[in-house]
C-alpha cells in the first residue's frame, strides 16, 4: 500500500508500466467534471472508474481486496478514511473471479484519504474504503484506476 501527494505521483511509475497511462489520465485538468462512469485508458487494460456516493459508519464498511487489478484511488471531492490490512492476516471469503472481488475479515487501521492524495492498493492488501473520515456522512467524488497485474 502506497499513500502519497498527487504531485508525487511520477515518482512511482517505474512500479508497472500501466502507471504511465494512470499518470497521462491524472494529469487531466477536467478530473473534477468527470461524469460518473468507465473511461478506458491507453491500450494496456488500465481503466478509471469515476464514482459518487455518501461515505458510510465503519460498522457498515467491509475489507475487499483484488487479484487481477492493482487500484490507484484518488478521492476528488470530501474526505474519506479507508482501512488497510495485509490479506495473510485476514479470513477470505470466496473469490467472485468476474468481478476481480473478494471480501475479507479481519483489522484493519486506517488512512485518511482527502483531495490531493492517492492510495495504490496491491492484491495483497485488504483495503476497507468510503468510511466516514467524521462523525458524519460526507459525499465524495473519487476515480479509482484500475492496473492489470
Amino acid at each position: 500500500m502506497i499513500l502519497d501527494s498527487l504531485d508525487n505521483f511520477n515518482k512511482y511509475l517505474c512500479i508497472h508500466q500501466g502507471f504511465t497511462d494512470a499518470s497521462k489520465f491524472t494529469s487531466r485538468q477536467d478530473l473534477t467534471e468527470l461524469p460518473q462512469g468507465k473511461y478506458e485508458i491507453g491500450n494496456s487494460g488500465v481503466f478509471a472508474l469515476v464514482s459518487e456516493y455518501e461515505t458510510k459508519e465503519i460498522s457498515q464498511c467491509f475489507i475487499e481486496c483484488h487479484r487481477r487489478y492493482i487500484d490507484i484511488q484518488i478521492t476528488l471531492t470530501g474526505r474519506e478514511k479507508i482501512g488497510v490490512c495485509n490479506k495473510k492476516d485476514c479470513t477470505e471469503e470466496t473469490y467472485d473471479e468476474g468481478r476481480d472481488f473478494q471480501k475479507l475479515h479481519g483489522e484493519v487501521a486506517f488512512i485518511n484519504l482527502t483531495p490531493g492524495l492517492f492510495a495504490i492498493f496491491f492484491p495483497h492488501d485488504g483495503h476497507m474504503p468510503q468510511a466516514q473520515y467524521a462523525d458524519k456522512p460526507e459525499a465524495v467524488k473519487k476515480i479509482v484506476i484500475k492496473v492489470p497485474v
